[in-house]
Formats: C-alpha cells, structure tokens, sequence
C-alpha cells in the first residue's frame, strides 16, 4: 500500500492520552513555525508522558512489569535523582519492546532515531562542531507521524498482555454471543487500535480454539462473534489473514480430522472464499462421506454454492436414522425428496410411525409433486396405510399452501384414502 501524506491535524486527534495530546499539538504548532528542533523535542516529550501513562494503567491492571517499572520512575522523581532519570528514561525504549511488547523491533528503531535525533536538538554538545542539530522539516514531520502511529494512538496493552487479556475476555461468560454486541466490547479495548501482530495473533487463536477444541454451544458462539467483530473492526487485516494461515491451519490436520474446520466454515462464510484449492477439494470430498457424528453441519452449509453437489451426494447417501436426527430449518429439494423415499419405504409399522415425525416436520415445505408421491405411498405401502400416525400426518400435509384442497382430495380418493377426506370434512365443519 502506497503511504501517502498524513494531516498533521488529524494525527493530534488520533492521540488516546491527553497529556501527550497537549505536546503533539505543540510539536505541530512548532512544525508550522519553521521550529523544526522544537518539534522534535515535543515528540519526544509526547512519547514519554504517553509511555508513563500506559505504564500506570496496566499497572493498575495487575501487570507486575509495569508496576516495576512505574515503582522505579516514582522513586527517582521522589528522590530528585537526575541520572538516574536518565537512566530510566535511556532504557524506556527497549523495556516496551521486550518486556512490555507496546512496540515492534522496527517500531523501536524508529523511536530510537526519535530519542537520538531528541538529543542532538537538545544538547548541542553532542554534534561534532558544537552547533545545535538544523534538522529539515521533512525529518520533524516523520517524528510526529511515527510517533502517534508507532505509540501514541494505541492503548497500554498491545503484546502479549493485551492477547491474553482479548481472549481472557471472549472466553468470559459476559462476553456477548451477538457479533454486534461483541463489536461494541472490542471497540473499547486493546483490539480497537490495534497492531497488526495483535489482530493476527488473536485471530489465529480463536480459528484454532474453534477448530481444535470440544466446545460447548455458548463458548463457540462467543469466539464466533468475536471472530464476526474482528473482521468488521479490522477487514482487510483480517481477510489477510484467512487467505494466509486458515489453509494452512487446516492443511496440518489428519484426514480423520476434517470435521473440525467444518464448525468453522459453517457459521464464518469468510473462510471458505478464502481457502486454497487443494483444501476445498479435500473438504468438498470429505462431506461426501461426511460421518454421522457431523451431519449436523450439513445444515449450515448450503449458503456455500461450491459445496451443494457433494451436501446433495451426501443426503442421498443418507439413511433413516440419519435422517431422523439431522434438523433442516430450511430443507432443499434434494433432502425433501429423501425424506419422502424412506417414509415411502418403510418396512415395518415402527419405521412408518417413527418417520412419520420427520414427514410432519418439512409438510409445509414440500412440493406439490413431492406431497403426491407421499399420499400414493399411504397407500401403497400398507406399513405407511395401518400405521397409527398416518391420520396426524395426511393432517398436516393439509396445511401446505402448494396445493389446492381438491388436488388433495383428489389424490387422497386415488390412494383408497377416503375415510381421510371425510374427516377433514368434518374438520372444517
């Protein structure tokens, strides 16, 4: 992505601490100024008053690290002691990079030039000649910009303690299972402006917890909603991410482990558009021999036109018993034509009464053709015909609003079936 020219007004605004707010808004006052040395040492101002700032919250928040860190700068300033000011404020850098992890390798080495060139504006002492640094404006600008991408636009806990935190918090029973509400909570966290490493991360983490782990039907709908946030906060990070680790993520599991991605690929339809061929093809095969243990995800994956022919491969494979444990809220042709082939061949009044739930589930979503062949199989079968649930099942196929009530009727005389017509009769009487 090019980088292109930011407003100097606008970076003054993206700044999360007051304090350090106040200083960058000098720095651009100074900028504007032709003050370039100025600037510069108002950055620098900036970035420290921004770093003690995040050091006392998580200090608060339990960090121990920053609670050192903060113990040691109150004692020097209680104290007086210059040098060991300094010291503090020399190593401040490198303590956020390792320890604290509020910066990258890179992002330090540019607060570092920021501290360097700080000091040469400072201190003339410190150039060759004895005369103050005359830095050009092109070099301020590059300071007050890196400074407010780099630290002063983010929140104390960006590294390690701030991934922690995120998933300490979706795994919360607090945490909402609404993706707009999940929106919401992140927004005023560590994940609103966060680096790209920490969007990483915590994306990857809940990929893999959903995947990898036996959760309970609360605990995937909150990581579901958190990862649904994530991609609305930060999507074009997180679609990066899908097209470089989900593949590769799956790519690592066992062949009898290809269930797993599909809890995933049923509720985040992101995913699927994201993977590479080879791992479409292995999934698409796997559905077809898809196990009964995950027949269930069969459901919610025909929003995904690339995986129908082998859902319908699957269905037609599918056997009673199957059938009779997989809930479809909005049944395709496919499977409403396979629930009518098994009620149709039923072999046994137990098969004929026990499917018969299953008949009575989708009557209101069958086809006219569909809701014929049922009636001319009461018929013929005598299983279906002397079953004690044929009346409640007729019945509610009486209720589908794809045929008419002579066509009904009709069809009900044709099958020997009349004693039905005459209760329904009586019925609308």
């Amino acid at each position: 992505m090019i980088s292109t020219l930011s407003d100097l007004d606008e970076l003054i605004l993206r700044c999360r601490d007051q304090k350090a707010k106040e200083h960058i808004r000098e720095a651009v006052a100074c900028y504007k100024a032709g003050a370039f040395r100025a600037a510069i040492v108002l950055t620098w101002i900036a970035v420290s008053f921004d770093i003690i700032e995040k050091l006392k919250e998580l200090s608060l928040a339990g960090d121990k690290e920053a609670d050192k860190c903060i113990g040691e700068f109150e004692e020097a300033r209680r104290k007086g002691d210059i040098s060991q000011s300094l010291s503090f404020e020399k190593k401040i850098l490198t303590v956020c990079k390792d320890k604290l992890e509020f910066i990258s390798p890179i992002e330090f080495i540019d607060l570092n030039r920021l501290l360097e060139d700080r000091n040469r504006c400072a201190h003339p002492s410190m150039t060759i000649d004895g005369n103050a640094l005359n830095p050009p404006a092109e070099l301020a600008r590059l300071h007050i910009r890196t400074a407010v991408e780099h630290l002063l636009q983010h929140p104390p806990a960006q590294g390690k303690y701030a991934l922690e935190t995120l998933v300490s918090e979706v795994k919360s029973e607090y945490f909402p299972t609404d993706d707009k509400k999940a929106l919401i909570a992140f927004r005023h966290g560590p994940l609103n402006r966060a680096r790209d490493s920490l969007v990483r991360n915590f994306t990857i983490i809940l990929i893999k917890m959903i995947i990898h782990q036996d959760l309970e039907y609360k605990e995937f709908m909150r990581i579901s909603a958190a990862l649904k946030s994530i991609g609305k906060l930060h999507r074009e990070r997180y679609i990066e991410i899908l097209k470089s680790d989900l593949s590769r993520i799956i790519r690592n599991l066992k062949s009898e482990e290809l269930g797993k991605p599909l809890k995933l690929i049923s509720i985040i339809n992101d995913c699927w558009t994201h993977l590479e061929d080879d791992i479409k093809q292995k999934i698409e095969l796997y559905l077809e021999i898809l196990p009964k243990e995950n027949i269930g995800f069969i459901e919610n994956l025909w929003d995904i036109p690339e995986l129908i022919p082998s859902l319908n491969k699957r269905i037609n494979k599918m056997s009673r018993e199957e059938m009779e444990h997989v809930i479809f809220f909005s049944i395709s042709k496919v499977a409403a034509d396979k629930v009518v082939e098994i009620y149709g061949d039923s072999n046994s009044f137990s098969q004929a009464n026990s499917f018969s739930n299953t008949v009575r589930m989708y009557a209101t979503d069958f086809s006219k053709e569909q809701i014929e062949r049922i009636i001319s199989a009461c018929g013929e079968n005598e299983q279906i015909k002397y079953s004690k649930t044929l009346d409640s099942v007729v019945k509610s196929l009486m209720n589908n609003k794809n045929i008419s009530e002579d066509e009904f009727n009709t069809w009900l005389h044709e099958a020997d079936l009349n004693d039905l017509i005459e209760d329904k009769s009586q019925d609308l009487q």
